[in-house]
């Protein structure tokens, strides 16, 4: 179950590391339940009230996909913060700052910085051509059914591969906190998903989503409160002590990256890039995925359809950028915190990808472990995190039945002839659709690294949707063949390049890895010092490890592969942006060029007017 948080971030998402923050708090470490309980249940009841009030006013299909574009500019951007603030961004990236200080900040700048490109260049132009989905925006243009259902096809697999590490890291974390059977667990957190979307619909989605955001923000303010109310809130103290630490210049010293360094310098170079992120390549890459793929990520831009107008949507982002940003400068100040009042050495001690950092923290700040002020802390903590999740699932659960209702149902087989009893129906009918394969495949995952997914669906998002949308937003010459060519040939490029990185498990490797061990064991054994108690007592340890490693080995065939035949990732690249998003670009650009498509180019000027005023958006959509 313990999953590495570091695996999740070199693919971009850091969703898909919520096992791993469950893993080193189990329900024995909790010494008051009742206030685990009693906080789960109020989350979970306020949400499922607030499920019940907005399911009363669902009449059309509107209302169920967007909320009949009645979302004010504020309310849709705490909803889009909402929706992107994973609680892995708040658990792991205080970890990773706490662990390698400067490089933690790196992602956060990547996630802030993501949507940049979609204030820019996609909030305004698809509030004015779109109602709902990606597909709507790209029929603009192109051919309406071929083009609805490579769309919609592209944006499940975007929406699922984001949804399965979401459900499986709530699953364990009321596993860890609450005692519940795994297998219970997910299919508890797929049920509270699918009333959410099933019954509520955007509205009920949307304040779920906007508490979750307000708890997020509110809960990383108070640490920072916290941890800053000893040195007065002078941040150049602060700073200067963590510079000082001892647990700061241990953890740094234990490094490569220390070069021989000593004292307080140590404590200067946890304020250098470098100890984490030293791959320039990858980090590029990463960043591509990131930036690029949040633009064309299915939940985030159906945002942007929830307002009246294109005023409104791009004050929207601004407004979700107001809440990411000031979450993101908080996480900066609790990963430091961790620092220097947890320390780094008993944070990887209990989870190596330090998603412990936080939690740690508000039990030293709040009374410590056993305490009740620490619990009620850790409990809260562990609550924001779980509707952190249910509201990012829910967000992408409707994405998808969107997706499969009004691009594939509606538009595909219906040709847009639908009523509006119907568009809900078949809604409805998707998103249980979804939920059922996200939870099973989900119980299916037990034990095992979903990191990939994550990466998975931000290199398709970046490389398959975004070249369509962008292309078919900006270029005269695109035609329908180029985006159902980039689109399908995106997603294949990315799942390919994904299927052979480090990403996936690799038995050989694992078994290589294992007998490594064992020998290095065997040589500490060889070369021990002088018989005493304390001798005694290590090669007692030495002798378990190398026991349980021997039987790791042996556990795995010696011609065992990776899910496609592989012995050995065949890239090195974690997230493959840096190559499957120009592959997604050159596919519809070449393609278009080898082809023509005069509806596609009759509808240019139709598309510009649109694009820039909204004019006529619902009729022509409708048509």
């Amino acid at each position: 179950m313990r999953t590495s948080l570091r695996a999740a971030c070199a693919t971009a998402c850091l969703a898909a590391t919520m096992p791993a923050y469950a893993a080193g708090v189990d329900a024995a470490a909790v010494s008051h339940p009742a206030l685990t309980y009693a906080v789960f249940g109020l989350v979970i009841m306020s949400t499922l009230l607030i499920t019940w009030f907005a399911s009363r006013s669902n009449r059309t299909a509107g209302d169920f996909y967007t909320a009949g574009g009645s979302i004010g500019p504020a309310k849709n951007g705490l909803a889009i913060a909402g929706d992107y603030l994973s609680a892995a961004a708040f658990l792991g990236a205080s970890g990773l700052i706490a662990l390698y200080g400067f490089d933690g900040m790196i992602y956060l700048v990547g996630f802030f910085a993501a949507f940049i490109p979609v204030l820019l260049f996609i909030a305004e132009p698809c509030r004015n051509l779109g109602r709902y989905t990606i597909g709507d925006v790209l029929v603009a243009r192109n051919s309406f059914r071929s083009t609805k259902a490579v769309s919609a096809v592209s944006s499940v697999v975007v929406a699922l591969a984001y949804m399965i590490p979401q459900i499986v890291g709530g699953a364990v974390i009321v596993r860890a906190l609450v005692g519940i059977d795994y297998n219970v667990s997910v299919c508890g957190v797929g049920g509270l998903m699918l009333v959410y979307v099933a019954c509520g619909g955007m509205k009920a989605t949307t304040w779920v989503q906007v508490i979750k955001a307000v708890l997020l923000i509110g809960t990383s303010f108070v640490l920072v409160v916290l941890a800053w109310l000893p040195f007065g809130f002078r941040v150049p103290a602060f700073m200067d002590a963590v510079v000082h630490s001892p647990f700061v210049q241990a953890h740094v010293a234990s490094m490569a990256a220390a070069g021989g360094l000593t004292g307080d310098e140590l404590g200067w170079r946890f304020l250098e890039p470098g100890l984490y992120l030293n791959k320039p390549l990858e980090l590029l890459s990463l960043g591509l995925a990131l930036v690029l793929g949040t633009a064309a990520m299915p939940h985030i831009l159906m945002r942007l359809f929830t307002v009246k107008d294109a005023k409104a949507a791009r004050q929207s982002v601004m407004w979700a950028m107001l809440g990411i940003g000031v979450c993101h400068l908080s996480i900066v100040a609790i990963g430091f915190a961790a620092a220097y009042f947890v320390g780094a050495p008993l944070i990887a001690s209990l989870d190596k990808g330090g998603n412990l950092a936080a939690p740690l923290l508000a039990q030293a700040l709040t009374g410590g472990r056993g305490s009740v002020g620490g619990d009620l802390m850790l409990a809260f903590i562990a609550a924001v995190a779980f509707a952190t999740i249910v509201a990012v699932v829910a967000g992408l659960t409707l994405a998808a039945a969107s997706s499969l209702a009004h691009d594939v149902y509606v538009g595909a087989l219906k040709s847009g002839r639908a009523t509006d009893r119907q568009q809900v129906m078949a809604a409805r009918v998707a998103t249980l659709a979804v939920g059922a394969v996200a939870i099973g495949v989900s119980i299916l995952e037990r034990g095992q690294n979903v990191a990939q997914l994550v990466g998975l669906g931000y290199a398709v998002a970046a490389s398959a949707n975004l070249p369509a949308l962008v292309l078919t937003l900006y270029w005269k010459r695109t035609t329908t063949q180029g985006v159902l060519v980039g689109i399908v040939g995106g997603t294949l490029a990315a799942i390919a390049l994904v299927l052979v990185s480090p990403n996936m498990t690799y038995p050989a490797m694992a078994r290589a890895q294992a007998l490594q061990q064992v020998a290095d064991i065997d040589r500490q054994l060889t070369a021990g010092p002088p018989a005493t108690a304390t001798a005694t007592a290590n090669r007692q340890h030495l002798l378990a490890s190398r026991s349980a490693a021997q039987a790791a080995a042996d556990a795995i065939p010696a011609d065992a592969t990776s899910l496609v035949g592989l012995r050995a990732p065949l890239i090195s690249l974690r997230n493959p942006g840096i190559i499957s998003i120009p592959v997604g670009f050159f596919l519809v650009v070449l393609v278009s060029l080898l082809t023509r498509d005069a509806t596609a180019r009759k509808r240019w000027a139709e598309l510009v007017v649109r694009r820039e005023t909204g004019y006529g958006a619902v009729s022509a959509v409708d048509h």
